[in-house]
């Protein structure tokens, strides 16, 4: 039995969009493993319904998938949100890097699954609003204004997690 004539070129699309999918899945689920699974998914969908699939719109479909996919998984409790693995490192600039990364990744798991489906889409897959607006389609008003929400929110609970300058360090120089 021969191979289909798309299959190479689902292949090709598969090798070059599966890890910054995952990556994107991540973000909003804070976990590799559940972003894996519903990669997953995704790719199983995509590959039912390839040839059908206006190659001009391939992403924005894989990402509404993938998105989808993620709510999904959240709605069910499929997944365990898991810490990621700190490195064993005991550079200052590492720790300090390691310890930014982690309070940034907590303050994320905090948002709503929607506001981190806007910010990773904007910031991480670096999109446009009106192609945010299509992956999750909502008007481009909407995604506006939840990604200034979803912003503020961030900053004000990484504010919370950073510690209060310690006065007598500054003062002692």
């Amino acid at each position: 039995m021969g191979a289909r004539p798309w299959e190479q070129e689902y292949c090709d699309y598969f090798t070059a969009r599966r890890r910054p999918l995952m990556r994107t899945a991540h973000a909003i689920l804070g976990s590799w493993t559940a972003a894996e699974d519903v990669t997953q998914q995704t790719f199983v969908q995509l590959y039912v319904y390839w040839p059908r699939i206006q190659r001009t719109s391939v992403d924005s479909y894989a990402r509404r998938v993938l998105v989808n996919a993620c709510f999904s998984s959240l709605r069910k409790g499929r997944h365990e949100v898991l810490a990621d693995e700190v490195p064993d490192r005991t550079d200052t600039d590492a720790a300090v890097a390691t310890e930014q990364r982690l309070d940034l990744t907590a303050a994320l798991r905090r948002l709503s699954a929607r506001d981190r489906a806007v910010l990773a889409l904007r910031f991480l897959d670096d999109l446009p609003v009106a192609a945010v607006a299509e992956v999750l389609e909502l008007p481009v008003g909407t995604v506006k204004s939840q990604t200034s929400r979803a912003l503020t929110r961030l900053e004000q609970l990484l504010a919370e997690s950073s510690p209060a300058p310690d006065l007598c360090e500054r003062n002692s120089g």
